[in-house]
């Protein structure tokens, strides 16, 4: 029986490996430091960013900078610059992008002179804040905007990417930062790569079992995570138990992690290496995960770039479970809509003026091609990609209702089958559901003479522990 295991989700794969579009960004460095400069210079050569649109401004080396500092060295001078060579004033120019650059201070401290409204709810009546989400404002300044805590995005949810744009208020803000500035370098080098070869590999959610109480809410998103990867073809593993994931967790060839709720990083992610997929976005919902981004070994930042993440995002203050971006709108915006970084970002964040960092490339679009399209260009290169696309289309396929036997019979008349150990474990998976033991004894000993990475073979070791004699 013949079936048709690619079907049609709405999920887009592997954008165009076009790698223009740097005329919508505006990218700015702290010219203080000759390394800020390196990192913008290197990211304009690889996104084609016109000269005219790298600022560089005299800034504080500080990770953290008063209100004032922030105004008078800041937001103004760039507001003055972007005018002066017409790439945006008031809400309009020619960039939808601002990139700010290793070096640039992160974080606006709380200036006790402002008062909030006595309608503010007290524990929103606070005006510290990220750098980033503050000029994420430039298109309003002038149009009556109090920065005394919380200002609604007004593109929150969109479904269309070019609607977030200085025109609707909002300037959407990364920043390439991390331990180093060559780790900040890396993040747009592994974008690209990532854009040009796929971001192939498994999605793991790590729940806490939060059965009620208010934190279940931070529980309900990310099964809700969980459930787009899964059914956009990813396979998806999701841990229930309370712990975060701990050492020795075989998580292998990680494209998508999506966890909580550790203070400083722990676990399979505290371990020497990760094994981070080529363009792997990960994320660790607390409320400090981006207080230390230049710090390689504390809060969830910092160490995931370390370790060869592509993309991150966090809270640089206490933003409440609430006010964080909405990962469920983040991912499907991501992988099913085709957003770049920081779209997906910017329609999943409910607050700007607050608390969130966007980090890494604003322009990375690891989805983007058709399947047909993907399917030819990896056969065409021949990749060793391709067993992921054949996984991807296996789960889609799982994910519609299609039977495990037609899939499993799917897998065995695959060509690439026989050398992968990725679909001879996939295939072992379907053995097991349809309870024929030997079959999926003999795939999962297969997948392990095949395969060369450790977390693999320790999960296929313990696969082929639990099958019944």
């Amino acid at each position: 029986m013949k079936i048709n295991l690619i079907v049609a989700l709405g999920l887009l794969l592997l954008p165009s490996t076009v790698l223009g579009r740097g005329e919508s960004v505006a990218v700015v460095y702290n010219s203080k430091l000759p390394a800020s400069k390196a990192v913008a210079d290197h990211y304009a050569k690889l996104r084609n960013v016109p000269a005219k649109n790298l600022i560089g401004l005299p800034l504080s080396d500080g990770h953290t900078i008063s209100r004032t500092e922030f105004s008078n060295t800041l937001e103004q001078p760039l507001v003055e610059t972007l005018a002066k060579r017409k790439l945006l004033e008031g809400r309009k120019g020619t960039i939808r992008y601002l990139l700010l650059c290793w070096g640039v201070p992160i974080r606006v401290n709380k200036d006790a002179t402002i008062q909030a409204p006595a309608s503010t709810p007290s524990p929103l009546r606070r005006n510290e804040a990220s750098v980033d989400s503050e000029l994420a404002l430039l298109p309003q300044l002038g149009q009556g905007v109090e920065r005394t805590g919380v200002i609604a995005n007004p593109v929150l949810n969109a479904a269309k990417a070019e609607v977030i744009s200085p025109e609707r208020g909002v300037l959407m803000v990364a920043r390439l930062d991390g331990p180093t500035p060559d780790l900040a370098k890396s993040l747009v080098d592994r974008a690209i790569t990532a854009e040009m070869t796929g971001l192939w590999g498994r999605a793991y959610i790590d729940l806490r079992g939060i059965k009620s109480g208010a934190y279940k809410a931070g529980d309900d998103r990310l099964r809700q995570v969980g459930e787009i990867t899964r059914r956009s073809g990813f396979t998806t593993v999701v841990d229930e138990k309370p712990a975060t994931l701990p050492v020795g967790f075989p998580g292998d060839r990680i494209a998508i992690y999506a966890g909580w709720y550790g203070i400083n990083v722990e676990g399979l992610f505290a371990e020497e290496t990760v094994d981070f997929a080529p363009g792997a976005i990960a994320y660790h919902l607390h409320s400090y995960n981006g207080s230390m981004i230049r710090h390689a070994h504390s809060r969830w930042i910092g160490p995931f770039i370390n370790k060869g993440a592509t993309a991150t995002f966090g809270s640089v203050f206490e933003p409440y479970l609430e006010l964080t971006p909405y990962q469920p709108v983040f991912f499907a915006r991501l992988i099913q809509d085709g957003f770049t970084f920081a779209e997906a970002g910017y329609a999943a964040t409910r607050a700007l003026s607050w608390q969130t960092v966007f980090v890494g490339d604003p322009l990375y679009r690891p989805f983007g091609k058709k399947p047909e399209q993907v399917e030819a260009d990896l056969l065409s290169a021949k990749s060793s990609d391709i067993e992921w696309f054949r996984l991807l289309a296996v789960n889609q396929g799982l994910a519609s209702g299609a039977p495990e036997a037609a899939a499993a019979q799917h897998l065995e008349q695959l060509k690439e089958t026989v050398k992968s150990p990725v679909l001879q474990e996939k295939l072992g998976e379907l053995y097991v559901a349809l309870g024929q033991v030997d079959k999926a004894r003999s795939a999962f000993a297969k997948a392990l003479e095949l395969s060369k990475s450790p977390k693999q073979k320790q999960r296929l070791k313990t696969a082929i522990g639990n099958l019944k004699r």
